[in-house]
């Protein structure tokens, strides 16, 4: 019996899945991306260390934020480039941005059409008209702090090594916190249809990996930690890691210690739910969903609850910039040789970035981590189990079953095929 999805839809970047049994038994169960080769990598090779974030942004439309943030934060860490408490406030602010905006758009637009059977998107809007516009508010809000801050939705400019080019004007913060209120209710809104979902009973025991500080919710700093006890530093993680490039496969792949492993926002959510905001809390209450949980369908779940969580968090942030007035927008430093990691929590999960520079400041060396790629092997596991689950109901049944759980990890095979 084969199984063929030969084109995902409603997932960033182009993909299929090929699985396939026999006599009863799994044979087969592969994710395809069908990118091009892109070589992001090699083309860094040579530049100047600015370079960095300015092209890396480029390998995702949707979170481009994220591989600015890390770029930076790695080649701040080569270089040994102290930032400010400023610079840290409002690169959060933007990571915080980066998850609303990111996870508004995959919840409602990507994934609810599966749990819902709705296959066109205009007969889903006009299903849950209320709930769309709810949608669509809380990616407003989103982008509009990554404009303000970061100088643009797309691809943002401002964030630079050492800090900001030019801090935002403290008029658009006002005006963006003025719509936090109606965002935050949004944010609910969208949460609310989620916890009234009925998911597919699931489970094959993973390990879920993050960052994690001591006080808060961690999307930007951090040790990396997984819900089994490791505990290490970013840069010991690369120690660990095993980047497995098959032939024909355009993705490195990533292994635990030879194990595959889970990132994103169940994820987080296990090693991190203390640090939630008061109402994602609630939230996450109401989905009565009990830790540990092997059912990796549920990242939806925790992609709502971070919902709520992150608009929260920017709440926070926006009352405390507004509070004083700014200092410089970036801290004076000396380019110099050095090698540094820099990690930052995408909305798919934990992002790597390293980079080895000269002391001209020229890159000579460098690798990049994305949560798909390090997720793929986790999902692959997890088809193996769940496809005899499904294998006995009608095709159409079964492939919508299918591509619950496939885009409940939210893949990303733009970053994955960098």
């Amino acid at each position: 019996m084969k199984i063929e999805l030969n084109h995902l839809s409603k997932t960033e970047g182009h993909g299929s899945f090929k699985g396939s049994l026999l006599e009863g038994q799994i044979a087969e169960a592969k994710m395809i991306s069908n990118e091009g080769a892109r070589l992001v990598e090699g083309m860094l090779l040579g530049r100047q260390f600015s370079d960095a974030p300015v092209i890396t942004a480029r390998i995702c439309g949707i979170c481009p934020v994220v591989h600015v943030l890390t770029a930076v934060k790695a080649m701040e860490a080569a270089m040994g480039v102290k930032v400010s408490a400023q610079t840290i406030k409002m690169r959060e602010l933007l990571e915080h941005a980066q998850i609303v905006h990111s996870h508004g758009l995959h919840l409602f637009f990507l994934s609810l059409p599966d749990f819902v059977n709705i296959d066109n998107n205009l007969r889903l809007i006009k299903q849950f008209p209320r709930e769309a516009k709810a949608a669509i508010k809380v990616r407003e809000f989103g982008t509009k702090i990554v404009k303000a801050v970061g100088g643009r939705i797309v691809h943002p400019l401002a964030v630079e090594v050492g800090g900001f080019k030019r801090l935002p004007d403290k008029k658009d913060l006002e005006a963006i916190l003025g719509i936090y209120d109606e965002t935050l209710e949004a944010a609910w809104t969208v949460a609310k249809v989620f916890q009234k979902l009925k998911f597919p009973e699931f489970g094959r025991k993973t390990d879920y990996f993050s960052l994690q500080t001591a006080k808060d919710y961690a999307v930007y700093d951090g040790d990396v930690v997984s819900w089994s006890g490791k505990k290490i530093k970013p840069a010991e993680f690369l120690a660990h890691i095993e980047e497995l490039h098959e032939i024909n496969d355009v993705v490195k792949r990533a292994h635990w210690n030879k194990k595959a492993f889970m990132v994103g926002a169940l994820a987080r959510i296990h090693n991190n739910s203390a640090y939630l905001s008061p109402e994602a809390k609630k939230a996450w209450k109401g989905f009565g969903i009990k830790l540990p949980t092997w059912n990796t369908t549920y990242n939806v779940a925790a992609q709502a609850v971070e919902l709520v969580n992150s608009v929260e968090k920017c709440g926070a942030i926006l009352r405390e910039l507004l509070k004083t007035p700014f200092g410089p927008a970036k801290n004076h430093y000396h380019v110099k040789a050095g090698k540094g990691v820099g990690a930052v929590e995408a909305p798919r999960g934990t992002l790597y970035h390293y980079y080895e520079v000269d002391d001209q400041g020229k890159i000579i060396n460098c690798n990049i981590i994305t949560p798909t790629a390090q997720f793929l092997n986790n999902l692959e596991e997890d088809l193996k189990v769940f496809i005899p689950e499904v294998a006995g109901l009608s095709d159409a049944e079964r492939d919508r079953r299918l591509k619950i759980l496939i885009r409940a990890y939210d893949p990303c095979f733009s970053c994955a095929t960098h």
